[in-house]
């Protein structure tokens, strides 16, 4: 049978196997495209929702705001104690380039006048750049943790503007003058018409600290200003006297025309009714500030220049030789200091031992204070020996209109007087404190003084301050004086001719003065002086015997010395703030009390 044309077989071809181009797949993720889209979908829906829950759960939440409660500001920031006085000024380095400040004062002679105080550090250890050179402001970094010791003050710039001293250079700090204006709406005539071209303006600062309360009103006449002043200032600063322990200062200002002066602001600093700082507005009459910036900041501005290159911060004696006293002379000439002043400080230091030169005995440093008057006439008021942590302060005193100003203590002791060796000037010593045959009794007998032979009648000088004791006569001493000394011991003159008509039992008698003239009274073979000396009733040799001579306050005298004291120590804090040091940022003074602790 014929096969038929429908079944006809073909070969079997092979099977052609389908690769795809490539094969991508997410890991973790199922190769199902179904799964992967549920996946997504859940996703997006809790996103969704987390948004949603964000936006409205702040609106339907409500929180509870617990009360205000008054914490007492102790518990917020406690204070730290101060260290002892003692201590914190000796560690210090009290600089800030403001070395000089106008005071008046009044005399016991019930006169104001107006003295120019200056400050200077002698520089004998460490190194004299941290204390300012050439009248620079340094970098003193005490400084600062005074700053809320005296007054509140004592606060210090940076670092950096420490170095330009204490006055701004020209132009400085006036564009932003209006704004630190603190008074608005009342017209005042104390600022610069255009910041570009400022006028020159001669501003002069006088200050008063009074140790005992003194009147506006002399303050007024001795800075050369009228009595139109006085009641409207009176009024504006709420007093008509500055007390003890407050400052007043005024800002004047020369007129270019006539060379008057014109009180244009004045800032009161009580311990009672705080500081209050007052300005003259166009109307003359005196309104009342918020704050001293603008004060501080007229004063800077107005300065045309610094002090004398001569009126300089610190002077370096590192390289000072002991005993050279030509080379330290000169040194402190160009510091500023005269002749006087610096024999009176070298005096002081050759009385308490210490070496103003090379050696052990050489301070770290000495802090002086000195003052001169119209006439040029200067006097060292204050001077601090800086030894290690240590510190002796002394100030210069009159005790009484009509004795000498000397050098005491805190403690109210005269210093820098020691019991004189000769109280004949230009006497040759005879017989001294030793065994001798008596010239007229023929026995061996201890000699228990001095003898100074000189003609009859010359002087004989007190050898140290004291009271008199006795005047009497016996038999061997023949006609004598006796004086008590504030250091307990007492001096015999004996053989004396006479004595002064004024002087009596009781009196008080000063190192030098005439106490009685020399004879030949009692036992003795001619004219001369016998010198003894009795301590704690035991004799010692005149000759040699170093013993304090000055005067012991007690009393009212004492008192009198602390107000002085406490006249001091204000000046030397303000002269620690004065300028635009005032006016500096607490937050450096934190930073510079931590430097100085360390």
């Amino acid at each position: 049978m014929a096969e038929s044309p429908l079944y006809v077989q073909f070969p079997a071809e092979a099977a052609i196997q389908a690769h795809p181009h490539h094969e991508f797949h997410i890991p973790f993720l199922p190769r199902s495209a179904h799964l992967r889209h549920l996946i997504a979908i859940g996703l997006g829906a809790g996103a969704s929702f987390g948004l949603l829950a964000a936006v409205i759960y702040p609106l339907l939440a409500r929180h509870t705001i617990a009360q205000a409660v008054q914490v007492p500001h102790s518990e917020v920031a406690q204070s730290q104690p101060s260290m002892p006085k003692a201590n914190r000024l000796a560690g210090r380095k009290r600089f800030d380039g403001s070395r000089f400040a106008q005071v008046a004062e009044t005399l016991s002679s019930g006169e104001t006048r107006i003295f120019t105080y200056h400050r200077l550090t002698l520089v004998f250890k460490g190194d004299a750049s941290d204390y300012g050179e050439g009248g620079s402001m340094a970098a003193a970094s005490s400084q600062m943790d005074e700053t809320q010791s005296y007054t509140g003050r004592w606060s210090q710039p940076l670092l950096a503007d420490m170095r330009n001293g204490i006055y701004s250079p020209p132009g400085t700090m006036i564009s932003g003058k209006r704004s630190r204006f603190p008074v608005r709406g009342v017209p005042l005539n104390v600022s610069y018409t255009s910041a570009e071209a400022p006028p020159t303006r001669e501003i002069k600062r006088l200050v008063s600290m009074p140790k005992n309360r003194q009147e506006l009103a002399d303050v007024l006449e001795t800075a050369g200003l009228g009595d139109e002043n006085r009641d409207q200032l009176v009024q504006a600063l709420a007093t008509d006297t500055v007390a003890p322990g407050d400052s007043l200062e005024l800002l004047m200002e020369k007129n270019p025309i006539d060379g008057q002066p014109k009180l244009i602001m004045a800032k009161l600093n009580g311990d009672k009714a705080g500081e209050r700082v007052v300005a003259r507005d166009d109307a003359d009459g005196f309104v009342t500030l918020s704050d001293d910036r603008l004060f501080s900041t007229l004063y800077s501005e107005g300065q045309s220049e610094a002090p004398s290159s001569t009126e300089v911060a610190a002077v370096d004696l590192k390289g000072v030789r002991d005993g050279d006293q030509t080379g330290l002379r000169s040194r402190l000439e160009r510091a500023g200091l005269s002749d006087d002043a610096a024999t009176g400080l070298m005096k002081l230091a050759a009385s308490k031992g210490i070496t103003l030169g090379v050696g052990d005995n050489a301070p770290d440093s000495v802090d002086l204070l000195f003052r001169k008057s119209d006439d040029d006439n200067q006097e060292l008021m204050f001077i601090e020996f800086h030894s290690g942590d240590e510190a002796h302060r002394f100030y210069l005193h009159r005790n009484g209109p009509d004795a000498l100003s000397e050098f005491y203590d805190e403690d109210g002791h005269s210093v820098a007087k020691y019991l004189a060796h000769r109280p004949v000037p230009g006497g040759k010593l005879g017989d001294g404190f030793a065994w001798r045959v008596h010239p007229i009794l023929g026995v061996k007998k201890f000699h228990n003084g001095v003898d100074f032979r000189a003609p009859m009648g010359t002087p004989i000088l007190a050898a140290g301050d004291g009271v008199v004791e006795k005047i009497d006569s016996e038999t061997g001493y023949g006609k004598y004086v006796r004086i008590r000394h504030d250091g307990g011991y007492e001096t015999t003159y004996a053989h004396i001719a006479s004595t002064p008509r004024d002087l009596k039992v009781g009196q008080r008698v000063t190192q030098g003065e005439v106490i009685a003239y020399v004879g030949s009274t009692g036992y003795s073979t001619g004219p001369h002086l016998y010198y003894e000396l009795r301590v704690n009733g035991q004799y010692e040799n005149p000759l040699t015997a170093s013993l304090p001579a000055g005067t012991n306050l007690t009393g009212k005298s004492l008192d009198n010395l602390r107000s002085q004291v406490n006249h001091v120590d204000s000046i030397m804090s303000y002269l620690d703030v004065s300028g635009p040091a005032a006016a500096a940022a607490p937050a450096q003074a934190k930073a510079f009390s931590s430097l100085e602790r360390k």
